[in-house]
């Protein structure tokens, strides 16, 4: 809670005192604002395994609207260090004022809300605060008429699919007479022990899902993703593909695993079949893109039906293997998006072109891109090959065929992503552009770098941490 407090009144003092000044002076205090966050959800996912839970915090918020549990504080730790990632390695831009700053501060903040929330309220709370600000960004280059589509298509769609969920919400109330995790869980206990099928909840649950699965861009509510992706500024963009995305992932897994458990026979087959039609529709659709931000969009897609798996899977593997994949998919979304914006300074697209002679002038830039696209695809000792091995791993029980739908999705995603290497190690006629780095994008870069090649090597130094039961 504290955590959350910080980054809330970081984002209003973020914009108070940064109304009229160049955004690059606010860097500085919003990097702290978010090291300062994490070393006190550290603190929290302590304190709640020792039942150390400070007085105020309960009385603030009740543990039956939030509840910062050590899954909770996993997840949230991850968005955090997403966004410092993306704002480490975006700000070269002349922007007055530190609104969009602010903006993604608060976006952050209902991340960390549908990370920790206990509540159906609280869930729609964080969506809300959460994609509100999104909406602004993503229209926020208002001279470009593309950035104004993928603003109003974003706005447009998020409305309905808000709708469906309350819905959901309201159907699930009418079912079970709570909006609480626990006393929903404990009623489905009892209709899935008894044998009962209600088609209210049922249908609930499918609305519900069908929300859930819109926020992070599944089939079949992807449709929005491309365009938004491809219209929106670059550090809005990877800041939807990262921090977004965690925190819908986060929240999904943490409704279906809590709530809805014990009738996961009800939801399970069409997750999993909208999982399979994920990962073939992304992966066909990206290998046929021109632009490579594009291709980014619709793998994007692709990575979403891959995190699917991990709902579908025990609820302790399927929190790992996820914990995993969100963070290597992170650290090699946010680098390659960085390639991607420095490479295209003074063009008009973002096409493959744009990498041509990359590694022939740039060798630091050449083996970040290496390394980010081996663990984009899934190739062993990156953070990629970890996560991918955990989710399917997970599944290989229950849903071989699920399975081998995902390895043929892993196979072709490998023709696009190398399709980069192309243009980057064997162009011809085109030397590149040498790209200057600052020493403060070489410290981030770096980091991820090293995340990216520790969990990859080593996937204890996560998956051993005692923060849930076995």
């Amino acid at each position: 809670m504290t955590s959350l407090l910080i980054l809330f009144l970081g984002a209003i003092l973020v914009l108070y005192f940064g109304i009229r000044k160049p955004e690059k002076k606010s860097m500085g205090i919003t990097v702290l604002l978010l090291i300062a966050s994490i070393l006190f959800l550290v603190k929290e996912g302590f304190d709640y395994i020792h039942k150390n839970i400070p007085a105020w915090q309960t009385k603030l918020v009740p543990v039956n609207m939030l509840i910062w549990d050590p899954i909770a504080v996993a997840f949230s730790i991850i968005i955090v260090f997403s966004f410092l990632l993306v704002i480490g390695l975006f700000s070269r831009n002349n922007n007055i004022g530190a609104d969009l700053l602010g903006l993604m501060l608060f976006s952050v903040c209902g991340g960390m809300l549908m990370t920790s929330f206990s509540n159906l309220i609280m869930l729609f709370l964080g969506i809300e605060c959460l994609s509100i600000p999104l909406y602004v960004l993503a229209g926020s280059k208002k001279s470009d008429l593309a950035s104004n589509e993928s603003a109003v298509k974003y706005f447009l769609m998020g409305a309905f699919s808000t709708a469906i969920f309350l819905m959901g919400c309201a159907f699930i109330y009418g079912g079970t007479g709570s909006l609480e995790l626990e006393s929903i869980s404990r009623s489905l206990a009892m209709f899935g022990h008894m044998g009962v099928k209600s088609n209210l909840i049922f249908a609930g649950i499918m609305l519900l899902m069908a929300g859930m699965l819109f926020k992070v861009s599944a089939f079949p509510f992807h449709f929005w993703s491309p365009d938004v992706y491809e219209g929106s500024p670059n550090r809005t963009t990877v800041f939807m593909a990262t921090v977004v995305k965690i925190a819908a992932f986060a929240a999904f897994f943490r409704l279906f695993n809590y709530a809805f458990l014990y009738v996961n026979s009800w939801w399970s087959m069409t997750m999993a079949i909208s999982a399979a039609a994920t990962i073939l529709f992304g992966n066909i659709a990206a290998i046929r893109q021109t632009s490579f931000k594009r291709t980014l969009a619709y793998s994007s897609v692709a990575h979403a039906g891959y995190m699917l798996m991990a709902i579908l899977a025990a609820p302790v593997d399927g929190f790992w293997a996820l914990l995993v994949y969100l963070l290597a998919y992170a650290c090699s979304a946010v680098v390659i998006f960085y390639l991607l914006d420095r490479t295209a300074e003074g063009k008009s697209d973002f096409a493959f072109e744009n990498f041509n002679g990359l590694g022939k002038t740039n060798k630091w830039s050449s083996l970040l891109l290496v390394v980010s696209i081996f663990s984009m695809a899934g190739i062993p000792l990156t953070a990629g090959f970890a996560g991918k091995y955990g989710l399917f791993s997970g599944i290989v029980s229950n849903y071989p065929w699920l399975l081998t739908i995902a390895l043929v999705g892993s196979a072709i995603s490998i023709a696009y992503y190398f399709r980069v290497f192309k243009n980057a190690f064997f162009s011809s006629g085109d030397n590149g552009i040498k790209l200057e780095i600052g020493i403060a994008e070489v410290i981030f870069l770096a980091l991820a770098l090293a995340v990216t090649l520790l969990v990859g090597c080593w996937p204890a130094v996560i998956t051993s941490l005692q923060i849930i039961p076995a």
